[in-house]
């Protein structure tokens, strides 16, 4: 390849836009949006064409792909679904012959069609492992690639981590990357990571409203190039639902009782029962007779308060409900979950209010940063400049490269 003006990309399984801003801000003019039955996260990208462009059109499947039509461009990008592999999945559910992975063979068969110079998708590690069936399903899909095309692809395994590669989480993932030209990534030298403060510290103080609102706070080195160039925000409000109620009433009701970050809902219970003898009225008999028969066990997924001096984790589709916040006696608002998944302050949130499932489409993608560092290097392969460094041998024509511990040389996480 040569450079050209401008390399297109189409989102295939992108979902709710992050992958595909982060595509848009490597420098990639989106073209198309393909997702499956119901159009999950289409909304999102709608609403933002601001920055997305205009010159796309998003075509929902009927059924399992077969029916997406094939638009010219230089790259296909996506994150089919990963609970497949996903251990907060059932373990009766996972492996390579999950009935989800067939997302993963529609990519494919999409790739087959379109026939870009380079394809990748995002998926958890697992997918890439060897238990399970990860890597030989990896593999199978470059073969049937390769079957349907009748042309050599270069496998790449990407191993990353948003907190190497600029971004807000501590968050380990994999890239299924395959290429018809050279493709590289330089090893990474990170000097600086961000802490939870330095991601939504400068959102501190703010209305919960989904109205548009000045900024109050001074951003952080992280935050500033994600601020908002006109000096207002929106979508900084939080669920208000049975259960954020009940963490809520822990802190007020009858004097309350003190949450320490780090701890999770079930220890601010615990001590809360402990001072009075009884949970506010919002939890119900059924968790008072729990409690009283000292029966403590919560779930394995509970709401926890995060550090601030520490980075972020991981925003899952319940992030909204399962974080709360360092300072504040809430949990976290859409623009907070945004912001830790890297959408800039101009990613529009309020025309999307109406929206039922919004607040499970921040963990169902990509954060932006990721998509951003993967297409960065993609667009230097189609300009005919890629790294020279195609990552360790693991097979024919397949590397893998690591750069999943690159932030632990700046951040005390371990």
């Amino acid at each position: 390849m040569t450079e050209t003006a401008q390399f297109h990309a189409v989102d295939c399984q992108g979902f709710a836009g992050g992958f595909t801003m982060g595509m848009v801000q490597a420098g990639f003019k989106l073209v198309g949006k393909k997702e499956m039955k119901g159009g999950f996260g289409v909304a999102n990208c709608e609403a933002n064409r601001h920055l997305l462009g205009y010159d796309w059109e998003a075509d929902v499947s009927t059924g399992e792909g077969a029916d997406w039509t094939p638009v010219p461009a230089h790259v296909v990008f996506g994150n089919p679904p990963c609970s497949g592999f996903s251990l907060l999945s059932r373990k009766d559910f996972r492996g390579a012959g999950s009935p989800v992975n067939s997302c993963m063979w529609a990519f494919e068969d999409f790739v087959a069609r379109t026939m870009p110079y380079i394809a990748v998708f995002e998926s958890v590690g697992q997918a890439y492992s060897e238990k399970g069936g990860g890597r030989e399903l990896m593999q199978n899909l470059r073969l049937k690639l390769e079957a349907d095309t009748g042309v050599q692809w270069n496998l790449h395994h990407v191993l990353h981590n948003n907190a190497s590669v600029g971004g807000a989480a501590i968050r380990k993932r994999y890239f299924w990357l395959v290429s018809r030209i050279p493709f590289g990534i330089d090893p990474l030298e990170v000097t600086r990571v961000p802490v939870l403060d330095d991601v939504i510290g400068d959102l501190e103080g703010l209305h919960s409203t989904w109205e548009r609102q000045p900024y109050r706070r001074d951003p952080s080195w992280w935050a500033r190039p994600r601020r908002s160039p006109d000096g207002v925000v929106d979508g900084h409000t939080w669920r208000i639902t049975p259960a954020t109620r009940r963490a809520t009433d822990l802190l007020t009701e009858g004097g309350g009782t003190h949450w320490d970050q780090k701890e999770i809902i079930s220890t601010v219970a615990h001590r809360y029962f402990d001072t009075y003898g009884r949970l506010p009225t919002s939890w119900g008999p059924r968790l008072e007779q729990k409690f009283q028969e000292n029966d403590w066990h919560m779930g394995y997924n509970q709401l926890i308060r995060w550090r601030a001096d520490k980075m972020a984790r991981v925003i899952t589709g319940g992030g909204l409900d399962l974080v709360f916040h360092p300072h504040e006696d809430r949990t976290m608002t859409h623009r907070e979950v945004a912001r830790i998944q890297g959408f800039p302050d101009d990613w529009r949130i309020r025309p999307l209010r109406g929206n039922s499932g919004l607040h499970l489409t921040w963990g169902k993608g990509i954060p932006v940063d990721c998509g951003a560092w993967i297409g960065g290097w993609i667009k230097r392969a189609l300009e005919g400049n890629p790294s020279s460094y195609p990552g360790e041998v693991r097979g024919e024509r397949e590397w893998e490269y690591d750069c999943t511990k690159a932030y632990q040389a700046v951040s005390a996480e371990r």
